[in-house]
């Protein structure tokens, strides 16, 4: 299996749009057009390849002093479970000084097992009741 990432130069805002929907399943974690618009035009947008077809997106944001914010990080359900998402995180930590993020609950085994520190819980930061995690790497 052979993982990738290709910068997406001149991201669509309706693929990513159209993708998050088999991605997430909770709508508190669905953006609409016009957050999606602004997030691909302020921020660097990787496909994830796997064997040349779409697999997923990791979205960054420089955020000052030599830190990288993950933004998006989403592999679509049939390549979820096969070693990707750390295979990407490999790729990225050797071009990223540090990186950050605040994920989810059941995401966050995923990114400490990753080698991320778990700084802070954020109450309420995706919807009430649903805390986030702030992790860096």
């Amino acid at each position: 299996m052979k993982v990738e990432l290709r910068e997406d130069l001149e991201p669509d805002v309706e693929f990513y749009y159209d993708h998050q929907f088999n991605i997430y399943r909770e709508p508190y974690l669905i953006w609409d057009r016009e957050t999606w618009r602004s997030i691909l035009v302020t921020c660097r947008v990787y496909r994830i390849e796997v064997n040349g077809a779409y697999a997923g997106d990791i979205i960054l944001d420089q955020k000052g002093r030599g830190t990288t914010y993950i933004v998006d990080f989403s592999i679509l359900p049939p390549y979820q479970r096969q070693g990707i998402g750390g295979a990407v995180l490999e790729i990225m930590r050797a071009k990223e000084k540090r990186l950050t993020a605040v994920t989810r609950k059941e995401t966050l085994p995923f990114f400490l097992k990753s080698g991320f520190a778990l700084k802070r819980r954020i109450r309420n930061y995706y919807d009430a009741g649903v805390d986030g995690f702030y992790v860096v790497f």
